[in-house]
């Protein structure tokens, strides 16, 4: 009988992650998976599936770890237009990383041709949402404290535009567009929230 191979899962999440986040789904091969993680192919699969099932595990991975570090301050109770300019101007900062930038995994992943399979399209779709809401949640938060004077139809038209500029942050961060084009997005956002 063969000896099974010890490993940590969540280790190997971990690194899964990592490698697709840096690469993208098409660009990581599955001998890219077994550098980084020290196992073969059949262990792989054995262990957690087939590329397809590890990436949708590093999606589900991406989705939990960029929640709380970057989305769970948005979602709480006491949050309000500070956390949103706290979390913008992160972005800004993560850009000049020595590493360099890179940018959000799901935004990444739905620039590419697997973002039409369905269950990550619904993995896209439900980050997507919290980051929307959670943008509605900090202005929602805001206006019933008396912080920002905003209609329902404006706390809801805000929050779509401050998702659109996370997502925008995200994706011509980890392209290397230049800070002060990423700055002036980041201080327009935060001059139409008034």
């Amino acid at each position: 009988m063969a000896r099974q191979i010890e490993y940590d899962p969540l280790a190997l999440q971990e690194t899964m992650m990592k490698v697709f986040w840096a690469q993208g789904y098409a660009e990581t091969s599955l001998s890219d998976i077994e550098s980084a993680t020290g196992l073969n192919r059949r262990q792989l699969y054995n262990g957690v599936g087939d590329k397809r099932q590890m990436f949708l595990g590093a999606l589900d991975d991406f989705s939990a770890l960029a929640g709380r570090r970057f989305l769970a301050q948005l979602e709480s109770d006491e949050a309000g237009v500070a956390d949103i300019e706290t979390l913008l101007r992160t972005f800004l900062e993560l850009a000049l990383t020595p590493d360099g930038p890179t940018g959000c995994l799901v935004c990444s992943s739905s620039q590419e041709e697997i973002a039409s399979d369905a269950d990550v399209a619904s993995r896209i779709d439900t980050y997507f949402d919290r980051i929307r809401d959670a943008y509605f949640n900090a202005l929602r938060r805001a206006v019933n404290r008396g912080d920002l004077a905003l209609t329902d139809a404006q706390v809801a038209s805000r929050a779509e535009a401050l998702f659109g500029t996370h997502v925008a942050l995200c994706i011509l961060g980890r392209a290397g567009r230049p800070v002060e084009q990423l700055k002036r997005m980041v201080d327009q956002a935060l001059e139409d929230i008034a």
